[in-house]
């Protein structure tokens, strides 16, 4: 089966949009911030890890001209999704697929709303590391799809770039799962400085079981069951994960976090339904601190 898309524009190509749109096999064009498509225009796109390569890619700072028949994978950060669709939104043709990578509960339906047309979910489960403008350490991982003939056609597209795909026919859980899991890892690794594997400490078990407990209660309230040994499956992946978060990345180059698309998602939904999660609210107000401090100050990591 050939994927048949003429075109690959990956808007918003930091770590994950660059690893993947680096592999694919359709012509590509990564958007993304100036230096790091600097950095790759010039030298190509370094992928270290458990890699070792350079990377030829066509890069550019705005979104180029769309072709008809293209894919477009949004990977912007959660607060960038309003102002991504917007940019997109006269650009599309009505062939054009889009998917959107990025974190949260519903980057798929806030996209949807904007551009008045279906958007499909990919779930990373990927560890990549932005190291610097122009490099990718990437750790290993999968894409998860949900059903649909759309979906086959991204399957075959990522699976053709070397990136294994998973599928699911309850794509809704796969979500919540990944909520809970970046609720724990991306705001104590910003707290900490730690990578995901360091994070795995009996010290931190206590406070990792509380975090997951309130997106489990959370998700029980919209009709979805997590496992009750989801943390103890959580741990053992953040065990063989030894990249950095999204979330220690920004705190480093003193860039907005995602916090309120997570811990702060989280305890304000419980709100809403009369409930309290008091462990996501306090390590959401603990990273809006961290955040603000280094907004004043400059980052200290800035790079």
């Amino acid at each position: 089966m050939d994927h048949g898309f003429s075109q690959v524009i990956v808007l918003g190509a930091g770590a994950v949009g660059s690893l993947i749109g680096a592999r694919l096999t359709a012509p590509t064009v990564l958007v993304g911030r100036r230096e790091h498509v600097t950095a790759m225009l010039e030298h190509g796109l370094k992928i270290s890890g458990l890699e070792d390569d350079r990377v030829e890619v066509d890069a550019s700072e705005t979104c180029p001209t769309i072709e008809a028949g293209s894919l477009v994978l949004v990977a912007v950060k959660m607060g960038d999704i309003e102002q991504s669709g917007q940019i997109l939104a006269p650009l599309l043709h009505g062939d054009t697929e889009v998917a959107v990578l990025s974190n949260g509960l519903d980057p798929d339906r806030r996209l949807s709303r904007i551009l008045g047309r279906p958007v499909r979910r990919v779930i990373v489960q990927l560890g990549v590391t932005l190291e610097r403008p122009g490099e990718v350490s990437t750790w290993g991982g999968a894409l998860m799809l949900g059903p649909g003939d759309t979906e086959d056609r991204l399957a075959v597209c990522f699976e053709q770039a070397g990136f294994p795909v998973k599928r699911t026919h309850d794509l809704e859980r796969v979500i919540w799962q990944k909520l809970a899991a970046n609720c724990v890892a991306n705001p104590l690794s910003a707290l900490t400085g730690c990578c995901n594997q360091d994070l795995i400490t009996p010290e931190l078990r206590g406070l990792r079981q509380l975090i997951v407990e309130e997106v489990r209660q959370l998700a029980a309230t919209e009709g979805v069951d997590l496992s009750v040994d989801f943390l103890d499956r959580l741990d053992a992946a953040l065990l063989e994960s030894k990249n950095q978060t999204s979330m220690l990345q920004d705190i480093r180059r003193g860039r907005p976090t995602e916090i309120e698309f997570l811990n702060g998602l989280v305890a304000r939904r419980m709100v809403d339904k009369g409930l309290d999660a008091p462990v996501n609210r306090a390590l959401a107000e603990m990273v809006r601190m961290l955040s603000e401090m280094n907004a004043v100050r400059g980052a200290r990591w800035n790079e």
